[in-house]
């Protein structure tokens, strides 16, 4: 009975211990998210009445044409907004990088879309994720990407303060760099899941409707250059609808369509016409989902 009764206490000993070090970590974690909120998200941006914030994010097809930026597919996409809506400030923020992975995206997504303060965050990345150039640091930035304990804030305010120590002792986490790209997709097809996933946790955490858009299409004629995209174009494409599909996330399909003077001389970007096509696909996509018209409400 006396062995009994110390094995009892010392069982209710680790439970407490267990339960007491739990309580803890939870704490911490809520106290880090309100932490992360106070000093990133702008203040009562997503409550100011009759606005609503947008930010596309995304590579060099979201930036749209060199010096042009009116003609990028964001701006298009505002200005029917606000023809459609006009007792609703909207404001489309472009946040397209050229030659941005979606890893990269995730990367900067505190200072070009938290910051901003968005309602809705349209997420178009795939064409740089698929390109057959990869390097040392599109490693790096693709393990830099969460998954599932590493999305915990614990857990990255860990990793930020092992990087400014190894930076202190002159010892920088960085991959060194190879002699030249290597013919594999410069984010893996798993790193590219991973790295959309992150960004639509992201997007919610920040009370945010992420919306997924595929690839735009390449052009039909068998192009040189287009060989290092064309590989793998469909398989990334279609983590793309896996992602909306498992999320139950709207998603805009660019895949097909375009109109023959949509591109621009490589095949790859898009010209004035290509941009006004995605922003009409956009556009017409989201209104049939009825998310412009809740988003209208919530401004109201």
């Amino acid at each position: 009975m006396h062995d009994a009764s110390h094995k009892d206490v010392a069982r209710w000993h680790w439970l407490a211990l267990a339960f007491g070090t739990m309580a803890v970590l939870i704490a911490a974690e809520l106290a880090l998210r309100a932490r992360y909120r106070s000093r990133v998200l702008p203040p009562s941006t997503a409550t100011e009445p009759g606005k609503i914030t947008i930010v596309a994010l995304g590579d060099s097809i979201t930036a749209g044409p060199v010096g042009a930026p009116d003609d990028a597919w964001p701006a298009i996409l505002a200005a029917r907004l606000r023809a459609g809506y006009r007792d609703v400030a909207w404001q489309v923020v472009n946040a397209g990088v050229p030659g941005d992975t979606a890893a990269l995206g995730y990367a900067r997504f505190d200072q070009d879309v938290a910051a901003r303060g968005p309602q809705a965050v349209l997420i178009a990345f795939g064409l740089n994720d698929c390109n057959l150039a990869r390097h040392a640091m599109d490693r790096w930035y693709e393990s830099r990407v969460p998954v599932g304990p590493e999305q915990s804030y614990l857990w990255r305010a860990g990793q930020a303060r092992i990087e400014r120590l190894s930076r202190s002792i002159d010892w920088p986490m960085i991959p060194a760099p190879e002699p030249e790209p290597q013919p594999s997709p410069r984010t893996t097809p798993s790193g590219f899941s991973a790295a959309l996933t992150a960004l639509v946790a992201r997007t919610r955490e920040i009370g945010a409707r992420p919306v997924l858009l595929t690839m735009t299409p390449l052009a039909d004629e068998e192009m040189p250059g287009l060989q290092a995209f064309r590989a793998d174009y469909a398989a990334y494409n279609a983590r793309v609808r896996e992602l909306a599909r498992q999320r139950a996330l709207p998603l805009v399909d660019l895949a097909a369509g375009a109109p023959d003077d949509a591109w621009e001389p490589d095949g790859l970007h898009l010209t004035a016409a290509g941009q006004r096509w995605v922003a009409d696909r956009v556009y017409d996509r989201l209104n049939r989902a009825g998310i412009w018209e809740a988003l209208a409400k919530r401004a109201r």
